[in-house]
């Protein structure tokens, strides 16, 4: 009978201790599952293809342009963000060679 109240007393005691810190133990639970997701994340390979980052200058207002969505004249290397910044720009050298 001596050792059936003791072990209840133990065991509540430490139900009462696991109940007190349980919410410690998961905190520490989800700071160790974000730092296992983290590492996971920046030991990734990064799939990223040049010209979806690749940056061109208008010639126009030197404005950065994706590499993807830039008008180009037939004749010539210049590149421009917008067709009213190309139509802009070739008016103004013509403009220039006339007169």
């Amino acid at each position: 009978m001596k050792y059936l109240i003791i072990g209840t007393i133990i065991s509540l005691v430490v139900a009462f201790i696991f109940v007190r810190l349980r919410p410690y133990l998961q905190l520490i639970r989800k700071v160790v599952t974000a730092l296992n997701s983290s590492t996971q994340v920046t030991t990734a390979p990064r799939e990223r293809s040049p010209s979806k980052n690749k940056l061109v200058r208008c010639d126009g207002c030197g404005t950065w342009v994706p590499a993807d969505r830039v008008f180009q004249l037939k004749a010539g290397m210049a590149t421009y963000c917008s067709r009213e910044c190309m139509t802009k720009n070739v008016e103004s050298r013509e403009q220039k060679l006339v007169g």
